[in-house]
């Protein structure tokens, strides 16, 4: 069967923009994938009320390549080594803007311009579009793809622009006339800076995220012996007035209480085939990340993200309870891995179900660290809070005591603390060096028990013998082997206001119907059984320290 220029029609061109790239900030991403295609190390995207500017440092186009750069779905790009490949990526402004101009200089180094006039053929399709509704044309009178763009692309011929329009090698996209519905969301600098920060291949930030160099030089050194390439490029943002440099997102604020989060752990996805490598930082604290947009993991193709975080939760075992608790990235660098023509998932090869099943296997890995790290921490507050309460227990007692009764109640709290710490060395809970203190501390609670003991004793025999004995240890000494033992941890007199504050500490996420629920319990059963205010905290507190040990 034999076609023609009229069998694609020019409205073809607006389906597919509008459909590929929903977002006007798709279109800002992917004349910056065109100038990390084109090798740049430096870029500058400047927005303002009438015009978008994309300008990069990459090796450029000379005339011919420009000519080419207009096909629909035919691209020179490497699919292996390229981001964009599709033929598709200088429409995205289509809908965007009126008018598209490229200015640039290759090897040649003679600079050349491209114009799109976008509003026209916009015009031209709502005309014919028109009189299709109207009946006055039939399909066969409207205009098809090839005339369309011809009517509205002009290419400038070597040597009639000047070189004061681009002093230097590389490409300037301009995007002028700018949708005003458009331009109030590309307005928003920090949606536009997040937007590019999470799609962009950028340079971790040194100075407001601790990990930043190693993560980068590690990464970095992984695709060096794998023959790869880690691509980064340094980017700067202006919105009107307001300018900065662009890193990846992650800062150690994003985590709790600012808190540095646990050092960066990396795994390499490989079956039989190198994929790439995965990091990931878990939360030092066992709670979700404080930044709900950076919790889990996200897919990128050469720094490109493909897809959302939550995306691959599905990957990981135990689903949403490790894995929003850490923040990472599953770089791909392998060639025959592509991203789709959305960007929201890779696209179907024979490599994709081994890459996913290796996915699965390293996701397991990070959700095994999660577990391990959350019960050892655990332990370890469970251990500060026993030496607390022992301390406090040496703190009141009076080696002085006359009263049996008073050194039999001591006696007991010791048991109890004892009884409480023997289980959780059995429980086998602790890391080497806290089962270390564990069991140093068990020693001293034995031995201050004991120290007790021996009053009693030594009182029951001064009232027999009218004779007094000094004890094997004091409480002082006994006070400061504890010391030694630098069991360290935080406070765990957190305070809770109300048991609604103890679900929110445990990370459950009640209905509204629930909370009421959790008030009413709250209300006349927990603070009907505290006479105070202390008492009713040590309630609270008690509740968590017991669903935390279940």
């Amino acid at each position: 069967m034999k076609l023609s220029k009229f069998d694609i029609g020019a409205e073809i061109i607006s389906i597919i923009t509008k459909g590929m790239y929903p977002d006007p900030k798709d279109a800002i991403r992917e004349y910056i994938q065109n100038g990390i295609d084109a090798k740049a190390s430096k870029m500058e995207v400047k927005v303002r009320q009438e015009s978008i500017v994309i300008q990069d440092n990459g090796f450029g186009m000379n005339r011919d390549i420009l000519r080419k750069a207009v096909r629909v779905g035919v691209s020179d790009k490497n699919p292996s080594k390229d981001v964009g490949f599709m033929g598709i990526g200088i429409y995205s402004a289509f809908h965007l803007c009126e008018k598209m101009s490229i200015y640039s200089r290759g090897s040649e180094d003679i600079p050349n311009l491209l114009e799109m006039d976008f509003g026209n053929m916009k015009s031209i399709l709502d005309e014919q579009r028109n009189l299709r509704l109207e009946g006055v044309i039939d399909s066969g009178q409207l205009m098809d793809l090839q005339s369309l763009l011809e009517n509205c692309i002009k290419l400038t011929e070597d040597g009639e622009l000047s070189n004061e329009e681009l002093p230097s090698k590389g490409t300037r996209v301009e995007l002028s006339g700018i949708e005003p519905e458009f331009y109030f969301s590309l307005s928003d600098f920090e949606d536009v800076k997040f937007y590019l920060q999470n799609v962009i291949p950028l340079h971790f930030d040194r100075e407001n995220f601790t990990y930043a160099s190693l993560i980068e030089e590690k990464i970095d050194n992984i695709c060096s012996e794998k023959n790869q390439k880690f691509e980064i490029v340094d980017l700067t943002l202006q919105v009107n007035s307001q300018i900065e440099n662009l890193f990846r997102p992650y800062t150690d604020r994003d985590f709790h209480n600012q808190s540095i989060p646990l050092e960066p752990q990396f795994e390499l996805l490989q079956n039989g085939e190198f994929f790439g490598i995965a990091w990931g930082c878990l939360n030092s604290e066992r709670r979700k990340l404080a930044n709900r947009e950076l919790r889990g993991f996200i897919m990128k193709k050469q720094g490109f993200s493909i897809g959302r975080r939550e995306n691959l939760v599905k990957f990981f075992p135990r689903g949403n309870t490790f894995f929003d608790r850490y923040s990472g990235e599953v770089i791909i660098v392998n060639d025959k891995i592509l991203p789709n023509a959305s960007r929201n998932d890779i696209e179907f090869t024979p490599l994709r179900n081994s890459f996913y099943n290796t996915l699965k296997e390293v996701a397991d890995k990070y959700d095994d660290a999660g577990h391990e790290y959350q019960e050892t921490s655990k332990a370890r507050e469970h251990l500060f809070s026993i030496t607390d309460k022992f301390k406090s227990l040496i703190g009141t007692y009076n080696e002085y005591e006359t009263n049996p009764e008073t050194l039999i109640n001591h006696i007991t709290k010791v048991k109890e603390l004892n009884d409480t710490l023997t289980k959780a060395i059995k429980r086998k809970g602790f890391d080497n060096d806290s089962e270390q203190k564990a069991n140093d501390l068990l020693t001293n609670i034995v031995g201050f028990e004991k120290t007790i003991q021996e009053r009693v004793t030594s009182l029951i025999e001064k009232n027999k013998k009218r004779k007094k004995e000094k004890s094997e240890s004091s409480k002082t000494e006994i006070a400061q082997k504890v010391e030694k033992i630098n069991i360290q941890g935080e406070s765990t007199d957190l305070n809770f206001e109300s048991l609604l504050n103890v679900f929110e500490y445990l990370e459950f996420e009640p209905s509204e119907e629930l909370v009421r629920i959790i008030e009413l319990i709250d209300e006349i059963f927990v603070q009907g059984v505290a006479s105070n205010i202390a008492e009713y905290r040590e309630l609270l507190l008690n509740l968590k320290e017991r669903y935390e040990q279940d």
